[in-house]
């Protein structure tokens, strides 16, 4: 095995180095730096016998020149001895990801479920750089002049004039997705509650309005951020808001998901998810960001950052960001673009030298978490069996985390093409069926938890509405059930800079995804229609249309026209963001859509 990953990882390099990535040894320009501290802590045993020679800290540096495009870290341990990649980093490298590393790096032949361990003997340090990240982050997409159907741009403009209409701010929709009689109380969601969520939404409208129709939205945005500024709202009240449903819901519903069932996820610091919605609005509106705001988003991005785990690139148990790690990837992908550009509003370049690291370790990370279950079948850790995440069926010991498999029988694909959609049979959940499964590339399930004691992999993801992200262990009895908000996970959240890294990157996973839900829901787009996922759900959940839709548009690239098939109708008497968001993208796609080149390099996976 230590021979073939060897071989893999030099021709993974090789082929980096034919993309012209640049070497290790570039040093920044003149650039401002910015640190992290880790504690290497190991619960899963990942680094194996190298244990006593691998140091306890170490310090990331970053800085990024613009000139070149190139973001550099600098790792820094406490002392001597065998200093590894951390194992998702490896994972991504091994996989193709254009990261230039030092020749010194070398696979020691040991694999974990969160990676490959490699390193250089006998060092305290080393450097890597990242090139191409600033197309993410500095240029922004042009619309051609594209003929667009009247109709689109009068239904965008009619709904854009409901909103600004409305003499108060329109509450967040809460949406229940239970049959009746199953409670109404912990089955669901809550909408657009992050009022950067709603600057983001209507912000990306704005470019394809008539100019009168324009300032009026900017006027509202304005007066918007100024009642519920993201920099110090987690969530605006569920209760205050004018309702945007035909029939709203209870007073004492509605407060009761505020302060109870939610109360996780309204409370407390705004997450860094905010500040891409922020800088959408400042970029917008052509305003500098002054040092008060400046301020308070890097608190945000400080207490977003506590609690971080260096191996696996993410968050410790209890403390990640979301309940499923895809999604807050997704997320925390898109609060480090808005944070850089926050922070070159603010002629911040501490701030910004820290956005930049946080936008390469999620790059890194999302591009390992698309490639993981390739990693699981190529290292024995698939398993047939490890279908479900938690007790479910009646199976107290089902354990779904990821692990080594030295049974063949496990391990191996079986050679019955149908063999996953017949083993769940007779099974009362709704999942995403796979009818044909004969090869790794068959396999679409997501990284659904990642921390430091381990992962698991599922098709679909949902809400944990009854919890608090991931501090539920693993044996409680509705680990499984109480997510009861079903949703597709590699495209929640998404916005046009992590769509345009995912089609870079990551196109043909995406591609399968979608296709597979193409199998699974030939009308996944239609407002209100049937559910097929989780238990006892009467509806598919309303953010799935919408982000299959973005994965179509952005990802895929589908035809202008198809796009505007898959827009359907509003959910919502007035406010449907999705609604306006999808409308939006098909005008823009309509008229043409170019991104600059800049200077990517396109990732090379060394494997079939």
């Amino acid at each position: 095995m230590k021979s073939g990953l060897q071989g893999n990882l030099r021709v993974a390099l090789g082929l980096a180095c034919r993309l012209a990535v640049v070497l290790c040894v570039v040093s920044p320009t003149h650039a401002e730096t910015a640190t992290l501290e880790f504690e290497i802590t190991d619960a899963l045993n990942w680094r194996g016998d190298k244990a006593a020679d691998i140091p306890t800290k170490v310090v990331e540096t970053y800085s990024y020149d613009e000139k070149a495009d190139v973001l550099t870290v600098e790792f820094r341990f406490d002392r001597k001895g065998f200093v590894p990649l951390p194992p998702m980093l490896a994972l991504a490298a091994e996989r193709g990801f254009p990261i230039e590393l030092p020749p010194q790096v070398k696979p020691t032949g040991q694999v974990c479920p969160i990676g490959p361990l490699m390193g250089i003997e006998n060092s305290d340090g080393y450097r890597c750089s990242i090139k191409g990240l600033g197309l993410y982050v500095l240029r922004r997409p042009r619309l051609g002049d594209g003929k667009v159907p009247e109709e689109l741009l009068k239904e965008l403009q009619s709904e854009i004039e409901k909103i600004i209409a409305v003499e108060r701010p329109l509450a967040p929709w809460l949406v229940l997705v239970n049959v009746p009689g199953s409670g109404p109380d912990h089955r669901g969601d809550v909408y657009w509650h992050n009022p950067a969520e709603t600057l983001y939404l209507l912000a990306e409208a704005a470019p394809v309005l008539e100019e009168k129709a324009r300032g009026r939205l900017k006027k509202y945005l304005e007066d918007l951020r100024a009642l519920e500024p993201p920099e110090k709202l987690r969530s605006v009240s569920f209760t205050e808001g004018v309702p945007r449903e035909y029939c709203p819901h209870d007073r004492n519903l509605l407060k009761k998901w505020e302060t109870d069932v939610l109360a996780y996820r309204v409370k407390g610091e705004g997450p860094i998810w905010s500040l891409y919605g922020l800088a959408r609005y400042y970029e917008l509106a052509g305003l500098k960001v002054d040092k008060d705001v400046m301020d308070r988003c890097s608190v945000i991005v400080s207490k977003g950052l506590e609690h971080r785990d260096w191996a696996t690139m993410y968050w410790m148990r209890g403390h990640s960001p979301e309940f499923n790690a895809v999604h807050a990837v997704n997320q925390l992908f898109a609060g480090s673009v808005g944070y850089i550009r926050l922070a070159r509003l603010a002629g911040d370049a501490k701030a910004e030298a820290m956005g930049w690291g946080m936008l390469g370790r999620m790059a890194v990370l999302r591009y390992a978490m698309g490639k993981y279950t390739r990693f699981q079948h190529e290292h024995h850790m698939f398993s047939v069996e490890a279908r479900y995440p938690g007790e479910i069926m009646g199976k107290p010991d089902a354990d779904p985390s990821v692990k080594v498999q030295t049974d063949p029988n496990k391990y191996a694909i079986p050679k019955d093409p149908a063999w996953w959609v017949k083993a769940d049979g007779g099974q009362w959940i709704g999942n995403l069926r796979t009818w044909s499964w004969t090869q790794p590339a068959d396999d679409v399930r997501q990284v659904h938890r990642l921390d430091e004691q381990g992962v698991e992999v599922w098709e679909w993801a949902g809400v944990d509405c009854g919890g608090s992200g991931q501090k539920r262990q693993r044996g409680e009895k509705d680990y499984w059930y109480g997510r009861l908000a079903p949703y597709y996970l590699p495209f929640a959240d998404m916005t046009p800079e992590l769509g345009l890294f995912l089609a870079d990157h990551l196109a043909a996973e995406s591609r399968a995804y979608v296709q597979r839900v193409r199998e699974n829901q030939p009308h996944w787009y239609a407002a209100y229609c049937e559910a097929i996922l989780s238990a006892e759900i009467g509806f598919m959940t309303p953010c799935n249309a919408h982000n299959l839709f973005m994965a179509e548009a952005w990802i895929l690239g589908e035809k202008p026209q198809t796009l505007e098939r898959y827009i359907d109708v509003p959910w919502l008497k007035q406010g449907d963001l999705f609604y306006i968001h999808k409308l939006t993208e098909a005008i823009k796609a309509y008229r043409g859509v170019t991104w600059p080149a800049g200077q990517r390099s396109a990732p090379v996976d060394p494997r079939p």
